[in-house]
Parts: structure tokens; C-alpha cells; sequence
């Protein structure tokens, strides 16, 4: 059984890199299919889009794998050092956790937004589109690592 973390990242940023940098903050040895590692504890998938956040990377570790991190602060971490957007999923006690199309967003400042998906033309399109009017203060945020 495994876990998942995702993030949308608003550039693309090189895999081998980013690999680095994950292993890095979360004091683990992480693969992809493009770099493997027998003594990896963590496998992240990378998929890139035409629309919107042009990037998507899926952490995923089995349940007996401690990240040290939860997923905020790592949305948190990669914008910080890419200097982006991350988005990912609303804090567990949000009140529209439930929403598919609410968004946690971490800006550069590492300060953390709430945003809905543009849904203004769905048909056939992958990837993140963010409606840039429906940004707002996170209503709630519980105090991060």
C-alpha cells in the first residue's frame, strides 16, 4: 500500500534537480523512472502540460516511510526554492477540503493562498488552470513544521 503527495508547479524545473532537492529536504533517497535507485524509499512521477501549471509531480512511499514533511510544508519548500507557485490540497480542516477544485496555493514568500480552478474551458484539458480573481488568505492553516 502506498501513499501520495501532489504538486503542480507553476515552471518547469529539471528532474534530476529537483530529485537532489527532495532527497535533500526529506533526508531520503528518492527515484524516478528517468534516475532509479535500488535503496530509494520514494518514487516521484513527473508529468508535464501545455495549460496552466505546466508541471505535476507525484511523491509516492509506502505507509511505513516517514517524510518528515508534511505536504503544506513542502508545497511551501518547493516555492520557495524555485521560486514559483506549488499548488497542492487544502489542509485536512478546511472547510472545502471536499471541493475537487480548490486549491492550496504557496507563493515564493513561502505564504500560502486558497484558489479555484478556471473552469472556463474544461473539454479534453489537462493540467492546473487557476482562476488568478479567486485568490484569497487560507482560511485555516494550523501552524507548520
Amino acid at each position: 500500500m502506498s501513499t501520495e503527495m501532489q504538486f503542480y508547479v507553476n515552471k518547469v524545473v529539471d528532474e534530476y534537480q529537483l530529485l537532489t532537492f527532495l532527497s535533500k529536504i526529506l533526508d531520503l533517497k528518492i527515484e524516478s523512472l528517468n534516475y532509479p535507485d535500488i535503496q530509494a524509499k520514494a518514487f516521484v512521477m513527473i508529468n508535464e502540460y501545455a495549460i496552466g501549471f505546466p508541471m505535476d509531480i507525484t511523491i509516492s512511499y509506502t505507509k511505513g516511510v516517514s517524510l518528515g514533511k508534511d505536504y503544506l510544508s513542502l508545497a511551501r519548500l518547493l516555492a520557495m526554492h524555485y521560486q514559483t507557485l506549488v499548488a497542492t490540497d487544502l489542509p485536512e480542516e478546511h472547510p472545502d477540503k471536499m471541493n475537487p477544485y480548490c486549491w492550496c496555493v504557496a507563493e515564493p514568500t513561502g505564504y500560502l493562498v486558497e484558489m479555484t480552478e478556471d473552469l472556463s474551458d474544461v473539454e479534453d484539458r489537462e493540467g492546473l488552470l487557476l482562476n488568478n480573481n479567486s485568490k484569497k488568505s487560507l482560511t485555516t492553516v494550523r501552524k507548520l513544521a
